[in-house]
């Protein structure tokens, strides 16, 4: 699942308000605590998060002192923050408003995609679908892309003329924008559709005999040999398989609640005024 940006524990910060009533330094409070940082019995849920997030082992002695060191010094942080009432800060305020609400947005984030799982049979589906965009065979070509159609056009007339590739790329290979060749490609890995539909056409030994238009230019190629490729099983890549669809997954749930929201720039400049220098 993708994150928002870093979770920054000290956001917990965020219940700091001066007056009467105001929150207490440490708001999260369920669970068993493990450990107590003055008078103030802190969760073990927060210890294990504080170490997930830094990758710590709490079996390890050395690493559990290490997140208990950090997360202590938030609580400590938090208690100095709300008894000098650094909330009535502005600046303190927004900083510590900005975290917690990354922090909220993570978790919610997080909470989606645990309760909205990917199903095995989705996953499978998923895994057929790539394996068949990436196709059975691996490539070995080289290519020249050229900036204009007319350069390409003249190193094209050689290849019609039935000169071999190698003595054309020799020739052209100093004026091309690009000269290279290219080892064990998938053409799940070429940048663009055009490219696919033409190296697919060709047989090992054959090059284009007119330039390939794509976004990047005009592009000469020649195939000089494939090899079949037993793609991964299902088992070995189904935990990379899992994180790319709940990412996606994610993402279509952020794009449907920016569709629905309203959002206006209050600050935003007036059409056709002059940038302030």
């Amino acid at each position: 699942m993708r994150r928002v940006l870093p979770l920054l524990i000290l956001a917990t910060l965020a219940g700091c308000s001066g007056g009467p009533g105001k929150a207490p330094a440490l708001q999260y409070t369920s669970g068993e605590p493990a450990l107590r940082v003055n008078d103030q019995p802190v969760s073990g849920a927060l210890l294990t998060e504080v170490a997930r997030g830094r990758g710590l082992d709490l079996d390890n002695p050395e690493q559990r002192l290490r997140a208990i060191k950090e997360l202590s010094d938030y609580v400590l942080l938090a208690t100095v923050a709300q008894k000098q009432n650094m909330a009535d800060d502005a600046a303190f305020g927004a900083i510590v408003e900005a975290q917690r609400l990354q922090g909220v947005a993570n978790a919610t984030l997080d909470y989606y995609a645990r309760t909205h799982p990917i199903s095995e049979a989705a996953l499978k589906a998923e895994y057929d679908a790539q394996v068949a965009k990436a196709g059975s065979e691996s490539y070995d070509f080289a290519q020249m892309l050229f900036d204009n159609e007319t350069e390409a056009l003249k190193a094209s007339e050689a290849l019609l003329a039935g000169k071999d590739w190698a003595a054309v790329y020799a020739e052209w290979q100093g004026k091309a924008k690009q000269a290279r060749e290219f080892k064990d490609v998938r053409l799940v890995q070429l940048p663009s559709p055009e490219l696919v539909d033409a190296l697919k056409k060709l047989k090992a030994g054959e090059s284009t005999r007119v330039p390939v238009k794509s976004q990047y230019g005009w592009h000469l190629m020649h195939l000089s040999a494939t090899r079949p490729v037993t793609p991964p099983a299902f088992d070995a890549i189904r935990g990379e398989l899992q994180k790319h669809m709940l990412s996606r997954q994610g993402e279509q749930w952020m794009q449907k609640l920016r569709g629905e929201a309203v959002i206006l720039d209050l600050k935003a400049p007036a059409k056709g005024d002059a940038p302030a220098k």
